[in-house]
């Protein structure tokens, strides 16, 4: 028995261990590409583009249609010799008909390249919200890392408490310092239990936050591993450079590029309008004939629709003289919407730049802030020290050496906060440079 439970034991070991896997970055990305709805939407509209593209290659083909019709007919039917009588009759036609484009005004050819932007334009949309959901899971997963690091600080403080803590418990206990001292530090070390129950909370909600973006069912299991980054705190790229590149790189203006060169074919496709269209015409038919209570017999199905085959083949043009200046007006729109497209593209181009703009300004001010809290937490540290050792002497107060370590905590704290703002910041520059996605 105790082998059959050890055996079970040992079974459930490595799925417990599966079940917490420790996700990297680069598992998080791969999984958010794969499993975001917003990218999912995004193809679909790309498959629904490309589909419009291929159908209007499509319609330079010719069209066949075959129609079969069956009629009964009631009261007076014109007979088989011309001439009218009053008897009930059944008619059978058939017929298969072709037409074929030879000139639409060359509008199935801007068609055909007005639905190819519309493709690129959408592939462009589809590798930009890819794009942007890399960036916010950059930004969550740094979000826990900031979480993890202020935990580890908070349990830090617990046991720089719980050392001085037993330091004085000697000292109570030998008769050199009061108990009042030993109760206050007490209360301090239930301070810094608290916090890390709250720094623990946070960090839920960031692993919470991070999985629920990732659509994971299992988020109680989920947590993230620390991937070994270089942080050079004296980068400082260059946001003309930086903008060259995003131009050429990003898919942001090259969609609505593409969306101008497809207004500007719908013009064409709405000047079109103005022009004749020619098309050539075949058919071929046949039909048979029955009538009911007729004093001669009806000729034989077969005979009647081999006698009764006739073929057709014409060309057919229409002019367009007055269509209730319809053309006109979509002319007009089509400029209109050029135009608005041309602003798109503008926009587009400023809002690059701006985010550029802001990113750089954002990792100065970061780096600005890491760099002065650096300095801060060096000299709280050196403070903590001397005050910590007055206070065991008791030349300091309990007060005083709060104040010291609540200084210190909060230069840790500013730190930290300083150096993953540098950092996505950074990555979102690097980004914005062409390169790729990660830590």
């Amino acid at each position: 028995m105790k082998n059959f439970f050890a055996i079970l034991i040992s079974l459930a070991i490595p799925i417990v261990a599966t079940s917490q896997k420790q996700w990297t970055l680069a598992d998080c990305i791969n999984h958010a590409l794969q499993h975001n709805i917003q990218i999912q939407q995004a193809s679909i509209v790309s498959q629904s583009n490309q589909s419009q593209w291929r159908q209007a290659r499509h319609n330079r083909l010719p069209s066949v249609n075959a129609t079969v019709s069956d009629g009964f007919g009631f009261g007076r039917t014109l007979g088989p010799d011309n001439i009218f009588i009053n008897q009930n009759s059944n008619t059978l036609d058939g017929s298969l008909s072709l037409n074929v484009p030879v000139f639409q005004g060359l509008r199935i050819t801007n068609e055909i390249a007005a639905r190819k932007h519309d493709f690129m334009a959408g592939a462009a949309d589809h590798e930009r919200i890819q794009n942007d959901v890399s960036l916010t899971v950059v930004s969550f997963f740094l979000n826990v890392l900031l979480h993890k690091e202020h935990l580890k600080i908070a349990e830090q403080q617990l046991a720089l408490t719980d050392t001085l803590l037993h330091r004085i418990e000697v000292l109570v206990t030998s008769g050199r310092e009061p108990i009042s001292r030993l109760y206050e530090l007490k209360a301090q070390a239930a301070t810094d239990a608290f916090n890390i129950t709250n720094a623990e909370r946070n960090l839920r909600f960031a692993l919470l936050d991070l999985a629920q973006l990732l659509n994971l069912e299992d988020v109680e299991n989920f947590n993230i591993t620390a991937p070994d980054f270089d942080f050079d705190i004296s980068q400082t790229p260059i946001p003309v450079v930086i903008f060259e590149n995003a131009i050429v790189a990003l898919p942001n203006v090259r969609a609505e590029e593409h969306r101008l060169e497809s207004s500007r074919r719908n013009l064409d496709v709405a000047r079109s309008g103005h022009f004749p269209t020619v098309s050539l015409g075949a058919s071929t038919s046949t039909n048979y004939f029955y009538m009911f209570g007729n004093e001669f017999p009806n000729a034989p199905f077969g005979s009647q629709i081999e006698q009764n085959w006739r073929s057709f083949v014409g060309v057919s043009v229409s002019i367009p003289i007055f269509n209730r200046f319809a053309v006109r007006t979509n002319v007009s729109q089509s400029r209109l919407q050029i135009e608005h497209q041309e602003l798109q593209v503008t926009h587009a181009r400023n809002a690059i730049y701006n985010d550029i703009q802001r990113a750089m300004l954002n990792a100065h001010v970061s780096r600005d802030r890491y760099m002065a809290a650096a300095n801060a937490v060096r000299a709280n540290q050196r403070s903590l020290e001397f005050v910590e050792q007055a206070f065991t002497s008791g030349r300091a107060t309990f007060f005083d050496m709060q104040q010291s370590r609540n200084n210190l905590e909060r230069a840790l704290s500013e730190q930290i906060q300083a150096k993953y703002e540098f950092i996505f910041n950074v990555k979102v520059l690097d980004f914005y440079n062409g390169q790729e996605i990660g830590l």
